[in-house]
């Protein structure tokens, strides 16, 4: 674990973009290139994550440096596999796979659910098979390129849809969100809608719980970066 070793942090524009300086140093990403953002907001972000360490640096309790890192030292070099990869979740994609039963649930589901598939529809021109049960539905082929094309290729963008996607088994949830289409609150809702069923139904269980915040958390963190880009 490395000890802090700078006093200030700092947000400067050089060469047309901007820089997070530790002192007088200028940070850099793991892979030790220079980490040039587009905009100071996002340099602030990062700033501040650095600021608010304490006498040990904890890469932990920096998701933005974190996802910066990513774009910066490896879906730069690989943005279009990056992209096909993200639009892959619209294959399996969690708003198109409904509950059987109970009806309460079934009917969350499709209120909370079609909404999202309307907007996808309109602003992505795909049609998305819906089905009951968890057995695999195949989906138009073509809903693949489309949400591949809406990603696009740059990288702080793509990084962020990636770790959207994985997180909420959703590329419709992802680009909604990143889109400002929904709130970060809503995507958690949206996407953890069976487990928020289960804790109105039964009540909460602390682990679960634990496990939820802890994902609303990351949501919201991926939403202030996506809102700086």
């Amino acid at each position: 674990m490395a000890k802090r070793f700078y006093e200030t942090v700092t947000v400067a524009a050089r060469d047309a973009a901007f820089i997070v300086l530790l002192d007088t140093h200028e940070l850099k990403t793991p892979a030790k290139k220079p980490m040039r953002l587009p905009n100071a907001a996002l340099a602030q972000l990062v700033a501040d994550e650095w600021q608010a360490q304490g006498d040990d640096i904890m890469p932990d309790s920096m998701p933005i440096m974190r996802l910066v890192s990513t774009a910066l030292d490896r879906v730069v070099d690989v943005p279009t596999e990056t992209a096909e990869a993200f639009a892959a979740y619209v294959m399996s994609d969690l708003l198109c796979y409904r509950a059987e039963h109970p009806e309460k649930l079934v009917e969350k589901q499709a209120d909370s659910w079609n909404p999202l598939l309307d907007w996808a529809k309109t602003r992505f021109d795909v049609s998305l098979v819906v089905t009951a049960g968890i057995l695999p539905v195949d989906q138009p082929p073509e809903n693949r390129a489309r949400f591949a094309s809406a990603a696009g290729e740059e990288p702080l963008r793509l990084t962020a849809l990636a770790h959207l996607a994985a997180l909420l088994g959703s590329a419709i949830l992802a680009l909604a969100l990143a889109e400002a289409h929904i709130s970060a609150r809503q995507a958690y809702e949206l996407a953890f809608l069976d487990d928020l069923h289960q804790i109105d139904e039964w009540g909460m269980d602390e682990e679960a719980q634990a496990r939820l915040d802890k994902i609303e958390l990351e949501i919201a963190t991926i939403a202030r970066y996506l809102s700086a880009l």
